[in-house]
């Protein structure tokens, strides 16, 4: 019997969702609704609603772990079926029927395709576990996809898995090795959101910068494809593992009109010795920002550091300080380090103090946030174009991003005037903060 043929014989249910976690997460949240919603279930919005509640959680890192459990633990006081899929299943496996008695099902990130079987067992009275040990499983057609954040952009994943070991790191064990998502797949779903107004795509992935090389194939080449369809605004990619950057990617960047001129790149730490305790590459960060800039003229560059990682002495964080003011990084974020089960940091020596850890990510962003402002003070009486996410016409106002800000990450614009979500406006910045700028929508 197939899939298909069983929910054809199961009575329909109403299925609530609860997402967790980054937007690869999104993705194959979105994936399974879509799944559920063509063998004639029900997607609801309100969980009160809801005959089966299916969370798919995010444990990361141990917040997003607790975020999940929270989640679970509310939905089992309110009498709800549970189907808890994505990383939590995929690290705890059977145990989380164990751990959370209430729920029914176990779905893990190598298994998302079966939904719709798992749902139809449930609904008779089964308790299920589908887990993939070494998950293979890669999305290649989008078609079936239920789109909950559809409107000026969406993600596109292209890749799962990572063949990295960062010891702070559990994706591998989670998601599995590297794998690339067929190009002429994804080209296709960007040609059918450009036909739907869409004016932006994300491109997300573990390790976006591996991508083709299982393949024959590369992320230029892919850039280069994407660019070729008509209807598309703007391209972007998340995330570039730094020493993967070649020039012939910074120059597709900078050669390709739609692709945007930002580059997230995690760099993590700036010591040598950190960076080996993390198993992450060891390079001159500085030199690194400088060749971005000198090949993609305007470019912004974020990137993400973790403080507090065990062996971090207080002479590593004040070299961590120094290159962040050398390298004058556009957008950047700080992650107070965490034990997470499984990683291989959790094990090492020269644990740093909780109260400690905070006191350094408040040093980095107090000094970024000098940094980013005098960024935005440059931008005053400067024209921008900016992607429209949100608008108010009742208020006139509206919010965006430029291209140079990735979405609920970076920057916002706040701009005033008549504007649609999806439409690239010219705002000349009035006033700024270290996160926003403010302005006035320009029309002919």
């Amino acid at each position: 019997m197939t899939i298909q043929d069983s929910a054809i014989q199961t009575a329909s249910k109403k299925i609530g969702f609860v997402h967790l976690g980054c937007p690869k997460n999104l993705v194959d949240t979105e994936q399974m609704l879509g799944l559920l919603n063509k063998a004639g279930h029900t997607i609801v919005g309100d969980e009160s609603e809801a005959d089966v509640m299916v969370v798919n959680t995010c444990s990361f890192i141990d917040k997003a772990q607790e975020e999940s459990v929270r989640n679970l633990v509310h939905l089992a006081e309110a009498g709800k079926k549970i189907i808890i899929t994505g990383c939590l299943s995929q690290k705890y496996q059977g145990d989380l029927l164990d751990l959370i008695p209430e729920a029914d099902a176990v779905v893990g990130t190598g298994d998302m395709e079966k939904i719709v079987d798992v749902v139809n067992r449930v609904n008779r009275g089964e308790r299920v576990i589908s887990i993939t040990q070494d998950p293979e499983y890669i999305l290649e057609d989008d078609t079936q996809r239920m789109h909950i954040t559809v409107g000026s952009y969406v993600y596109v994943k292209i890749a799962e898995g990572c063949d990295y070991r960062c010891s702070f790191c559990i994706i591998p064990s989670m998601r599995g090795d590297f794998r690339s998502r067929n190009p002429k797949s994804i080209v296709e779903d960007a040609k059918r959101y450009a036909e739907k107004g869409v004016s932006e795509i994300i491109l997300v992935g573990q390790d976006t910068t591996s991508y083709g090389k299982d393949l024959d194939y590369s992320l230029p080449k892919l850039l280069r494809d994407l660019n070729d369809v008509d209807g598309l605004q703007w391209i972007r990619f998340l995330y570039a593992y730094p020493n993967l950057v070649s020039d012939e990617l910074l120059d597709t960047i900078a050669e390709c009109d739609k692709v945007v001129k930002y580059m997230d790149c995690p760099l993590q730490h700036m010591h040598p010795e950190v960076l080996r305790l993390m198993r992450r590459p060891v390079m001159d960060h500085v030199a690194f920002v400088d060749r971005v800039r000198s090949r993609i003229p305007n470019v912004k560059i974020r990137t993400g550091l973790i403080v507090g990682f065990p062996g971090e002495t207080e002479a590593h964080f004040d070299y961590l300080l120094e290159t962040v003011e050398q390298a004058q990084f556009d957008r950047l974020g700080v992650f107070e380090y965490s034990d997470v089960e499984g990683a291989h940091s959790k094990g090492l020596q020269g644990k740093v103090p909780k109260r400690e850890i905070k006191r350094r990510r408040n040093a980095v962003m107090e000094l970024q946030q000098g940094i980013a402002l005098r960024k935005n003070q440059a931008l005053i009486g400067s024209t921008v174009d900016v992607l429209v996410d949100t608008a108010d016409p009742n208020r006139n106002t509206f919010e965006g991003r430029t291209q140079w800000d990735a979405p609920e990450i970076d920057n916002l614009v706040l701009g005033k005037g008549p504007a649609v979500p999806g439409e690239i406006v010219s705002v000349r910045v009035e006033s700024v903060t270290p996160y926003d700028l403010k302005g006035t929508a320009l029309f002919d």
